[in-house]
Formats: structure tokens, C-alpha cells, sequence
């Protein structure tokens, strides 16, 4: 605070007024009298004065501008269109314009750089605004534009708000330095375009947050009904509204306005309406931020729109990659244009950005379904199969069948559809809709990169199958009894294959096939009795999940061959009786589950797992002499389940298991005994060993080991505070009786 005023103080001693012996008196009055009007008369800005949630909003600007500063700050504000950008902007100068020597609010920047000289008339309304341009001086070029701004501004303290950027030409020649510009500046830009704040170097970003349910009912509330109270016989119906605007002030304002005045009936009449079309005013808000994207970035925005808003993003880049699309680019430009955010790895859209999305496509043919490019609406999709009127610019189709519906699919239908990209059947209830398909059924489009079929009623892939560029291919429920049935069938960029609960599948296919596959998957396929061989092949397949394949009775050799596998789970494989003599060939395996193989002869060797985090061999039947000597060599476990099983004792290599957390006993009926415990060890399940008489302390706890000179309750309370510190779970066990009777 002393330094503040010390400050201060030195600030206003340096204060100097106008010189009389260098200027004539009347130019110096002229000047005098233009600085206390630029002040008195700076202009105030229009703003509707229904505000909701303006405090916190400026609050939070306000804490990155830092006004009172000396130094020069430029702050970006960004986001979705309608979220409120240029009001914050119009308010913060309006309370604060004062403040500063000079302001300027240059507005519409998008629009005015469209126009023939656009960036030149801002250039002059921001040094006319500064007072640093004369009436009749004239601004020919954008370098002397730059020129005049730089060395004219430089010593005055200015407030520059420039509203509605998209262009990094427009802040280079505007407010292209910090240097530009006197101490105490500030510099403020709205943009729908992140990317260009950070190309820019701002000091500090902000994006203003969506208006909480609250805030949105007060705003609506105040267009709807002309008061700031809300209306409790429209109460259920606002609250509809205001789901559906997800917290968009602008969407907030436009239907309020719409509903003034009206009946229920109306109100409900318009919620049916939004259901099915957007409101175009909204609509037109919110494309211009598409409309700046390219082709690619276009397809991009429509395919998550159409059909992966909310899919994980690793899988939505592999999918429009192998489109051509370069999706980790296209994705990212989406992201900074705030038309999709990335939460827990997953992309995710506002409603009524999506609703943009789905509105574009339906403007390629709104009288001609098969002219549009995606289609996702089942009576859409009906309607092209029925009228065989489907085109080659359809690229995508995603249908949710409904409970118990019907759906024929022929190869005539599909004929004309030879770009099809994107095919997703599935059904949303626990009844599959039928889809019926004749056995000589073709696809037609040599362009599929994703094939997801919920119920594919055939018994394998068509026998013409083009699956050239195919990325992925999920069947689950099935009746697929063999994949593909020709050996020269070719799928190059398959990395997936998803057979879960085809429970008709017998064998697997040749993998020679499938040279690139990363994930196969084929949990519940029931009937499943043979692995091919070839499987040892795929050099990049890291998840192999074979679980609940009951009839599975033995697995090949070469799945040692395959070191990029990192998740095996044969978890209840219940007839398996052989397996691999070693794993060990396995470097790269995290995860190993063997639960419920308690037919299997012999354990594999595990020496040389090096980087085994997680392994499952719970209701195995293991008896005491089947746990492998090699097994306490697996350097990197965490976690060890051993549930279910048939030993009285734990071998003490256990102790050499150095990184082991979690170690799971339950229900190991006849244990007796548990040796000393790693002391990484964190946690411990014996619930229901009711055999369970010894249990040893972690080695952490050895140099305190209970001593024979202390009394019984101080060896049980010490025993329990050690099972305290593991998190230890006793239950049912034989070790708590015997520490309660101790206690009396």
C-alpha cells in the first residue's frame, strides 16, 4: 500500500500542464477545450436493459483487465454466438470509458472488413475516436494506418474494444502491439474464435459461461411476459423453453419475444414446432460461425452434428481420418470456434449448435430426402428405402430403430447410395426393431469406413463385401456364424472388430486379412469354438477380450506373438483346458483376467510379463501347489485377485511383489493363513476366509512387530490399527472371531 502511494505521489509530480512559450494561447485553448469534451462526451453505448447475470460476468472480466493498472492488458473475450460477448463489452465501456484519455468500441468488424476499404475505416474511426486524427487528414494506406495508430496512440492511455473479430489481419493492423499504446491501456476483443486470441499473444481469455437455470428463467421471463417475476401458470412450459435453449441468452431472448402475448396453446404449439424446425433466427446466429469453415472442417462439424455428438474423441478422429479429413486439425478449429467443447475425452455440442447441423442438412433437399447427405431420422430412412429414391450424395445413415419395428433393407435400395461413409444400425430398447435382409444382400458403396449393425440378421458378410477403406465394424446380437467366408476378402484399415453376444459365431476369420486390426472383441459369443491360428500375426492388436466364450476350449500358441497386446481377458471362459505354456513372449501386457478358466490344467508361465499391472485369476479352483514359482516376478503388479480359490496358505514370494496395492482374497473358503505383506500393499479383501487364523503385518510394520511381553489388548488393538491402515476387509472370517473373543 506504501508503495502504491510512494507511486502516486511520484506520478503526480510529474504531471505537466500546457506550455504557453512553445504554442500560441488560442491553439492550446482549442486543445484544452477538445480534451475535457472527449471526456465529458464520450459516447455511451446502447444496451437493452433486461440484464441477467451482468455482475458476475463483469466482475470476472474486471479482475483480468485490471483498470487501475499501469500496464497495458488486452483481454479476449470468446465464444458461441448469442452467449452474450459484445453486451459485457458495451457495459464494462460504458462504466469505465471515463476512466481513460480516449475510447473506441469499433463494432461489426466481421461485417466492415467484408466491405471495399473496410479495414481502413476502422483504422480511422479508432485514431478519430482517440482524437489523434484531424478532420481533414486523410488515411490512404493500411501501413500508414499502422504507422499513425503506433506513434499517435503510444502516449495516450486508451480503451480499444474491438467487437466481433475473425480475421488475425484485423488485430495485426489495429492493435497489433502492446507498445502501441500508452501505459494504463486497455485493449478488449470479442471473437467467436479462440485460436486467433492466442495467436495474438492476449494476456488473458475469458469465456463468458452459459446463463444456470435460474438466470435463464429470470431472462426469458422478462421477454415473455414484460416483467422481471415469472408466470406460474406457464411455469412447465418455460422450463421446457429453457432446456431447450441449454442457457443461450440470445435464444433466451428471441422465443421470449416470440411468446409474448400468447395462449398456452400457442406456447405449446411452438415447443411442437422447435421439436421438429429450429427457430431460423437463432439458426442464422449461430452459422456464421460455420459458414467461416472450410469444406473439410464442414464435413467435419456435420458428421459429430449428424452422428458422434457425445462419442469419445480418439475414436471420432480414427473414423474421420481414415475419411480424409484430418480430424485432429478440423476438430481443434472446432473447438477454438467454440462449436463443440472436449469433456472427459468425449465431444459434445450444444442442442441448438447441433440443431445448426441437423438444419443444414435438411436444406439440401427439404422436398428430396435422398439429396440430403446424412440422414438419422427413421422415417427419413423409411422413406428412402420404400421409394428407392436414395442418391450418391447420401454419405452417412445412423438409424435407431424403434421397439419392435420393421425395416427392409434390399440391394436395390441402396444402389444409388455408392458414397455411403457412415452406416449405424442399433436399437434404443431392449427389443430390437427387425431389420430384414434378402440373402443375396450386397452393399453397394466401396466407400464404408464404419460399419455398427445391432442384430445383423445374416449369417456373414455379403460375399462381395468391399471393405477396403472399412475402419471399424461392430456387429453385436448378432446372428454372424462365421465373418467372412472367402479368404481373399481384404480389409487393410480395419483396426476393430465388435462381435459382442453373437452367439451363433463358431469360428474367427483368417487374420491374414485383417493386417492392421487393433481391437477384437467378442465378449458372449457363446458358441464360439476356434481362434484362427493367424491371430499371432497382428502385430498392432493391443485388446484381445474373449470373455464368457463358453465353448472356447483352448487358444492358440501364437497369440504369444502378439507384443503389442496390452488387455487379454479370457474372464469366464469356463471350458478352456489349455493354454499357452508362456506368456512371458507377452512385454507389453497391462491386463490379464483368467476368471472362472477352472477347467484349465495348468497355469502358464508368467516370467517376463514386465509390465503386468492387473491380473485376475479369481475362482480358478486354484489349489496350493498350482501358483506358478515364477509368479512373485511380476515386477510392475498393482493389483492381484485371487478370490474364490481353493489354497490354505499364500506362498511368501508374495513379499517380492514390490509395487502390489490392492490384493483380493474373498471367499477363499479354506485359507488359513496369510504370510507378511508387501509394503506397498494398500488395501486387502479376506471377506468370508472363515478358515482365516494368521494374519501377518505388511513388511512396513515388521520393526514394530508385536512383542512377547505385551499384553493381550495391546496385541489386538495393535492388530487392528495395522488392518485400519491397509483399508482391510474381514468380514465373515474365522481372524474376527477369534480377535473378539480375545476382548473378553
Amino acid at each position: 500500500m506504501i508503495q502504491q502511494w510512494r507511486s502516486a505521489l511520484r506520478e503526480v509530480a510529474n504531471l505537466a500542464g500546457y506550455e504557453l512559450q512553445t504554442e500560441y494561447e488560442s491553439e492550446i485553448v482549442t486543445r484544452i477545450v477538445q480534451d475535457i469534451l472527449g471526456k465529458l462526451m464520450c459516447e455511451h453505448l446502447h444496451v437493452d436493459e433486461k440484464l441477467v447475470g451482468m455482475d458476475f460476468r463483469l466482475k470476472k472480466l474486471n479482475s483480468l483487465i485490471s483498470v487501475d493498472s499501469k500496464d497495458v492488458r488486452m483481454v479476449g473475450i470468446y465464444g458461441i454466438g448469442g452467449i452474450g460477448k459484445t453486451t459485457i463489452a458495451k457495459v464494462f465501456y460504458n462504466q469505465n470509458s471515463h476512466q481513460f484519455q480516449s475510447s473506441s468500441f469499433l463494432a461489426n468488424i466481421r461485417e466492415i472488413f467484408k466491405e471495399n476499404r473496410g479495414l481502413l475505416r476502422l483504422q480511422k474511426k479508432l485514431l478519430r475516436d482517440a482524437q489523434v486524427l484531424g478532420v481533414n487528414e486523410k488515411l490512404t494506406t493500411f501501413d500508414e494506418g499502422i504507422n499513425m495508430i503506433k506513434s499517435r496512440l503510444c502516449h495516450k492511455k486508451v480503451l480499444v474494444i474491438l467487437d466481433d473479430v475473425d480475421h488475425w489481419s484485423q488485430l495485426k493492423s489495429l492493435v497489433g502491439k502492446s507498445d502501441w499504446f500508452g501505459k494504463g491501456s486497455k485493449i478488449i476483443i470479442t471473437t467467436r474464435n479462440k485460436h486467433l486470441l492466442i495467436e495474438h499473444e492476449m494476456d488473458e481469455l475469458y469465456e463468458p459461461p452459459m446463463l444456470n437455470t435460474n438466470e435463464a428463467l429470470d431472462l426469458f421471463s422478462q421477454y415473455a411476459f414484460r416483467r422481471n417475476h415469472r408466470h406460474d401458470d406457464y411455469l412447465s412450459l418455460s422450463n421446457h423453453i429453457i432446456y431447450y435453449c441449454q442457457g443461450l441468452p440470445f435464444a433466451l431472448k428471441v422465443l421470449g419475444s416470440s411468446l409474448f402475448s400468447k395462449t398456452r396453446l400457442q406456447w405449446q404449439s411452438e415447443l411442437d414446432k422447435l421439436a421438429i424446425e429450429p427457430n431460423m433466427d437463432i439458426i442464422n446466429v449461430l452459422r456464421i460461425s460455420y459458414e467461416g469453415l472450410s469444406n473439410t472442417q464442414k464435413n467435419i462439424f456435420l458428421d459429430i452434428a449428424c452422428f458422434f455428438n457425445g462419442e469419445y474423441k480418439d475414436f471420432v478422429i480414427k473414423i474421420l481420418d481414415g475419411c480424409g479429413f484430418f480430424a485432429e486439425s478440423g476438430i481443434g478449429v472446432l473447438n477454438d470456434r467454440c462449436l463443440l467443447t472436449i469433456l472427459d475425452r468425449k465431444l459434445w455440442m450444444h442442442d441448438l449448435i447441433q440443431q445448426l447441423g441437423w438444419e443444414i442438412v435438411r436444406e439440401q433437399g427439404y422436398t428430396n430426402i435422398g439429396r440430403r447427405s446424412r440422414l438419422w431420422n427413421f422415417v427419413d430412412v423409411q422413406h428412402i428405402l420404400i421409394k428407392k429414391t436414395g442418391t450418391n450424395t447420401i454419405e452417412g445413415i445412423f438409424l435407431d430403430l424403434p421397439k419392435s419395428c420393421q425395416i427392409n433393407f434390399t440391394t436395390e435400395a441402396l444402389a444409388m447410395m455408392t458414397e455411403l461413409r457412415l452406416l449405424k444400425i442399433k436399437s434404443t430398447s431392449d427389443y430390437f426393431g427387425h431389420v430384414d435382409l434378402p440373402r443375396d444382400f450386397e452393399f453397394p458403396s466401396y466407400e464404408l469406413r464404419y460399419l455398427y449393425w445391432e442384430g445383423y440378421p445374416l449369417e456373414s458378410l455379403p460375399s462381395k463385401f468391399q471393405g477396403t477403406h472399412l475402419i471399424e465394424l461392430s456387429m453385436h446380437y448378432s446372428l454372424v456364424k462365421e465373418l467372412w467366408r472367402r479368404d481373399e476378402l481384404l480389409f487393410p484399415n480395419l483396426t476393430a472388430i465388435e462381435l459382442n453376444q453373437s452367439k451363433g459365431l463358431i469360428r474367427t476369420p483368417n487374420f491374414l486379412s485383417t493386417p492392421n486390426l487393433e481391437r477384437l472383441i467378442l465378449q458372449g459369443c457363446t458358441s464360439l469354438l476356434e481362434v484362427h491360428q493367424s491371430i499371432g500375426d497382428l502385430e498392432k492388436l493391443h485388446l484381445l477380450d474373449l470373455k464368457d466364450c463358453k465353448s472356447l476350449e483352448s487358444v492358440p500358441d501364437s497369440i504369444c506373438k502378439l507384443k503389442s497386446l496390452e488387455t487379454l481377458s479370457l474372464s469366464g471362459c469356463s471350458q478352456v483346458m489349455r493354454l499357452p505354456k508362456h506368456f512371458g513372449p507377452l512385454k507389453n501386457l497391462k491386463v490379464l483376467s483368467l476368471h472362472g478358466c477352472y477347467n484349465c490344467e495348468e497355469l502358464p508361465s508368467l516370467l517376463g510379463l514386465c509390465s503386468l499391472n492387473d491380473l485376475e485369476l479369481s475362482h480358478c479352483f486354484l489349489r496350493n501347489d498350482a501358483i506358478p514359482v515364477d509368479f512373485w516376478c511380476l515386477s510392475s503388479l498393482q493389483k492381484l485377485n485371487l478370490s474364490g480359490n481353493n489354497f490354505t496358505v499364500i506362498p511368501e514370494g508374495i513379499t517380492q511383489l514390490s509395487k502390489l496395492r490392492v490384493l483380493q482374497l474373498g471367499h477363499c473358503y479354506m485359507l488359513q493363513e496369510m504370510p507378511q505383506l508387501p509394503s506397498s500393499i494398500q488395501e486387502v479383501d479376506a471377506n468370508s476366509c472363515m478358515s482365516l487364523r494368521n494374519l501377518s503385518t505388511p513388511s512396513r510394520f515388521a520393526r514394530e512387530a508385536i512383542s512377547p511381553t505385551k499384553t493381550l489388548m495391546e496385541t489386538i488393538l495393535e492388530r487392528i490399527q495395522v488392518a485400519l491402515s491397509l483399508s482391510l476387509s474381514l468380514s465373515h472370517s474365522l481372524f474376527v472371531s477369534h480377535l473378539l473373543l480375545a476382548l473378553y
